[in-house]
């Protein structure tokens, strides 16, 4: 799950930010942060090799040692740019953002701020923002089982389901759409939703094509990427060499 936590500057966001990193990974989770400024500063340093590599041009730099590992992307990011490449690449159980008030992501406001769009809790106590994140990456784990078609077939959306089934009150089986076979189509870094009949079509369609073709094995786990198509300068559509 993605969390943000804000508030005004020296309203203590870095210290709830520590107390719940600690009591997550206690825990056993896997969490990632981000921290975000409003100020133009920079961890680079003028004169040093990685500064002189971004001068040269390169963007982004990796300065990589025995002990770190840093990309240094001289650019503003979203947070929600930000927050798919880390979900994307490093997939921790939870991420949080400390510093952005807005973006499409739960927040909780430190301090004496007014509240923003997505807020779920202000200045709350450990316990409470610790629960709230056990709960919330439950419910989320359960939704990445679930084919994502909001049906209803269920009596609820699929978010409904997985919380039912996050507190013990149904099971998964509860879901009318739940396919035999685990297809998941991503479209630019983002899961469709995809039922019985979808899964099973694309999942027929594409072993039954690659049953002919030197190198496949049954049973075994297919990705195909299909990149982006562009135009050419007279409209017609082309695609990408690879």
């Amino acid at each position: 799950m993605i969390l943000g936590i804000y508030g005004f500057q020296d309203s203590g966001k870095t210290t709830v930010l520590e107390e719940l990193v600690r009591a997550l990974v206690r825990k056993g989770y896997s969490v990632a942060s981000v921290k975000h400024t409003p100020h133009d500063k920079t961890i680079d340093c003028e004169g040093k090799d990685t500064w002189r590599h971004w001068k040269a041009g390169s963007d982004p730099v990796v300065f990589s040692s025995r002990t770190e590992t840093s990309i240094l992307k001289h650019s503003r990011s979203k947070p929600e740019e930000i927050a798919a490449l880390v979900m994307r690449e490093y997939r921790p159980d939870v991420l949080i953002i400390e510093g952005y008030k807005e973006g499409i992501f739960p927040k909780v406001a430190i301090g004496n701020v007014e509240p923003k769009e997505g807020t779920v809790l202000v200045n709350p106590a450990l316990k409470d923002l610790v629960h709230y994140v056990e709960s919330e990456i439950a419910v989320e784990r359960v939704l990445a089982k679930l084919p994502g078609l909001d049906c209803e077939k269920c009596g609820t959306d699929c978010r409904g389901l997985a919380s039912a089934i996050a507190e013990g009150r149904r099971g998964i089986e509860h879901c009318k759409e739940l396919s035999s076979v685990d297809v998941e189509i991503l479209v630019d870094g983002r899961r469709l939703a995809t039922g019985k009949f979808v899964s099973s079509i694309v999942d027929n369609a594409v072993r039954g094509m690659l049953s002919s073709l030197k190198g496949y094995s049954p049973g075994k786990d297919v990705e195909i990427r299909l990149k982006a198509k562009k135009r050419s300068s007279k409209g017609r559509t082309t695609r990408k060499a690879r």
